[in-house]
């Protein structure tokens, strides 16, 4: 049967098959000599988005089951998760599917491939969960978002109660994003009135080893964010904590930034239990992360 993905021009075909080699960890391998599946990929993908489209068509093909509340995640790899979604719906392989989008462009994004919406409540019951990262921890699963994003209309905030609303929760990333040593920023939102004493007291906990800057919506960054700070959907500063040196243990900076009052959010997440697929140049690796620990 052949499946046409929505963005296409020219033909992709693959078939999938595994090898295990244990229980937490999964290889799966991609192959183009089956003609089981037949795929369309829009020329317009780059291979990296070709890569990040296996880990999306597998994580709906293998997690989400009809009638299911469903947690539209952010990034490249979930727009295709949601797009394939879509087409499943359309195409009846998938029934009764409500998605609740973590951003009003997800929202968006959603309703084209036709997927019915919810809004967020903190009673919502979520059954399943996928995400994008900007970075992931190898063994934790832990992970970095908020690097790239938040445009205004989106929300760290929102995003990480919907992925904590769920104890089904796979996020999707590419071999590049699978970090021994994660490097980098992250992203941390403060109260706009008090930004500044925020940042002197999250520079004297990283002293030597982080840069704090405040987040522009427009133009060049700098260490004030300069005449134009964004401001979020909440009304605060973003603050882009950038490490000199690899950072040893996300968990750890989670909680030290947690214990700072003018700290609203931050880009870490460190849920658990989580399911990594991750996009290589051989095919998916699937890892569990059966750990006890909170967003």
């Amino acid at each position: 049967m052949a499946i046409i993905h929505p963005l296409t021009c020219s033909y992709l075909n693959f078939h999938i098959h595994s090898q295990f080699t244990h229980h937490k960890s999964t290889t799966l391998t991609t192959t183009s000599r089956s003609n089981s599946t037949s795929l369309i990929a829009c020329s317009s993908l780059n291979h990296a988005n070709v890569l990040l489209f296996d880990a999306a068509k597998h994580t709906v093909d293998t997690y989400l089951q009809s009638g299911m509340v469903v947690g539209l995640g952010s990034g490249k790899a979930s727009s295709l998760a949601i797009e394939y979604l879509g087409h499943k719906l359309r195409v009846g392989l998938l029934k009764d599917i409500v998605g609740i989008p973590t951003s009003a462009r997800i929202a968006s994004e959603a309703e084209k491939a036709g997927i019915p919406l919810h809004q967020y409540q903190d009673s919502s019951q979520i059954d399943f969960a996928f995400n994008d990262a900007d970075i992931m921890e190898e063994g934790s699963l832990n992970v970095v978002i908020g690097r790239h994003r938040l445009q205004g209309e989106e929300s760290i905030i929102e995003e990480k109660k919907i992925l904590d609303m769920t104890e089904n929760l796979v996020i999707m990333v590419t071999e590049k994003q699978y970090k021994t040593a994660v490097e980098g920023s992250i992203p941390v939102l403060v109260k706009s009135v008090s930004w500044l004493d925020t940042a002197e007291e999250i520079d004297d906990l990283f002293v030597g080893d982080a840069e704090v800057w405040r987040r522009p919506s427009m133009g060049h960054a700098d260490p004030t964010g300069g005449n134009f700070p964004l401001v979020t959907t909440e009304g605060h500063n973003v603050l882009d904590v950038i490490f000199t040196s690899p950072i040893p243990n996300l968990a750890e900076v989670s909680t030290l930034l947690n214990s700072i009052d003018g700290v609203a959010c931050h880009g870490i997440i460190t849920k658990t239990p989580c399911t990594a697929v991750i996009a290589t140049e051989s095919g998916l690796r699937v890892i569990e992360n059966s750990n006890t620990s909170s967003i």
